[in-house]
This record gives C-alpha cells, sequence and structure tokens, in this order.
C-alpha cells in the first residue's frame, strides 16, 4: 500500500507558517498578560482603600500615620484590616525608622510576598533587604505636601470636601535613589515617607498606558499622569512644590 509523505519542502513550509503565527500572536498574548497585571495593580489598590476606609472608621476620621521611631509604619496600622495581624512584637521588631523586615521575613507570610496587595505585579524594583511597597499616602506637610499623611498625626476625612477629587494614596514607582528606598519599605515609619508630587514626577512607566493608580478620598481608584494630577479648580497646572488646588490638595 503505497503511503503520501510530507517532502522536505512542504515541511519547511507548514514551520514556516507556524513561526509567522507564532510572532504574530505573542504579542497580543504579552499585551494581554500585562494589561491582566494592570488589573491586578488597580485592585491592590482598591483593596488597600477598603482597609483604610475600615481604619479611617474606627479611628475618629483619622487615616494612618508615621509612629516615628516607634516603628509604626502606616501599613502596620492596616494590619488588623488586610489580613496579615501583626503582633506589636513583629510590628517594632528593631529601632529605627526603615522597615520592620527584612525579604527572608516568612512568619505569618512568606518572605518578600509579605503583604502583595501592597505591590503592583508589575513592580520588580528590590533592594535585596527590605520587603517594598508600591503604594503609599500622600504627604501631609506644606504647600508641596498637602496631603493626609503626617508624623505622629494625619488628617481627618471630615477636612477634605471633594471626596472624589482628592488624592489619599498613590503609585510610587520612582527610582531607589534619593531615599525613596526607605519610603517604599513596608512596615517605615519615616515622617516623609508618604509619596510627594515631586518624588510621583520621578515615576518610571510600569504601565504601557504611561498612568498610574490614586486612590481618591471617596474610595474610587482612578488613573492619572502627573500633568492630570495636577490640574487645579480652575483649569491651571498646579507645580511639584505648590500643589494647592490639585490632586494632591486635600484641602482643595
Amino acid at each position: 500500500m503505497n503511503k503520501n509523505k510530507f517532502t522536505l519542502i512542504e515541511l519547511l513550509v507548514v514551520i514556516a507558517i507556524i513561526g509567522i503565527l507564532a510572532s504574530l500572536l505573542l504579542p497580543s498574548l504579552g499585551k494581554a498578560r500585562e494589561k491582566a497585571k494592570i488589573a491586578v495593580c488597580l485592585n491592590n489598590l482598591k483593596q488597600t482603600g477598603f482597609s483604610v476606609t475600615m481604619y479611617v472608621d474606627d479611628n475618629e476620621g483619622y487615616y494612618p500615620y508615621a509612629a516615628g521611631n516607634s516603628g509604626y509604619g502606616w501599613d502596620d496600622f492596616l494590619s488588623s484590616y488586610d489580613g496579615r495581624d501583626l503582633t506589636d512584637a513583629q510590628i517594632t521588631a528593631g529601632a529605627g525608622v526603615n522597615g520592620r523586615w527584612g525579604a527572608t521575613f516568612t512568619d505569618r507570610s512568606g518572605g518578600a510576598d509579605h503583604g502583595a496587595s501592597y505591590r503592583c505585579p508589575l513592580d520588580e524594583r528590590t533592594d535585596g533587604t527590605y520587603i517594598l511597597r508600591t503604594y503609599g499616602p500622600t504627604q501631609k506637610g506644606g504647600n508641596g505636601y498637602q496631603g493626609i499623611y503626617g508624623v505622629w498625626d494625619s488628617r481627618n476625612i471630615s477636612e477634605i470636601n471633594s471626596t472624589s477629587k482628592v488624592s489619599t494614596f498613590a503609585e510610587n514607582a520612582a527610582p531607589l535613589a534619593n531615599n525613596n528606598n526607605l519610603r517604599i519599605h513596608m512596615g517605615c515609619s519615616w515622617e516623609f515617607s508618604g509619596i510627594q508630587a515631586s518624588v510621583f514626577e520621578l515615576n518610571e512607566p510600569y504601565h504601557s498606558d504611561l498612568k498610574f493608580n490614586f486612590l481618591m478620598a471617596d474610595g474610587h481608584v482612578t488613573k492619572m499622569n502627573l500633568i492630570q494630577s495636577l490640574v487645579t479648580n480652575d483649569g491651571s497646572l498646579a507645580t511639584t512644590s505648590d500643589v494647592s488646588g490639585s490632586t494632591w490638595d486635600a484641602t482643595r
């Protein structure tokens, strides 16, 4: 019985077609994976928002704050709401403000993956020592720091008039330089570990749409770039040294 066989040329043609199809499909698959991670990033910040809302409800309207050398950072105050349930001993282990855990922290959650909801899946920064976070509260202070977060105190939600227009938390995708390594350590209680517009300006574009997630005071998450975040009430642009009237201004 005669059997039909593929010729070498026919096999090469089939292989070439498969290669062409793969080259067409792989970029689309890569974009789909990135879009999925961007969606997870948005959801992570929204989950942080739920924890913040419960904390605010339980603390007479005040947002979490930096507790200086006591060892309590803003994310430590949320551990009772985000499922981590850290003990005081775990939170305050070691003196100083740098962050409470090294990357090998394994008690209650696995090492550098501890508190995964505080990181964007596209954030691949590492300093080799501490567990990092992507998100942070907007910094309270002078004209350039009119957010919610301060040392030993924080802003009360009753002080915020335009809750749908004021950002309480933002993504920090800036390089580790300029003390940003402290700012993004989980458990860091440094008084300037909040996010400022001048730090946000340094963000690297982890998202291909060049926008970043902001948690607004009313609980919704929106995407903006730096320019959009600096638009004021009258449509003009604030500056990173004076954020009055912009998304960064809790008193707008």
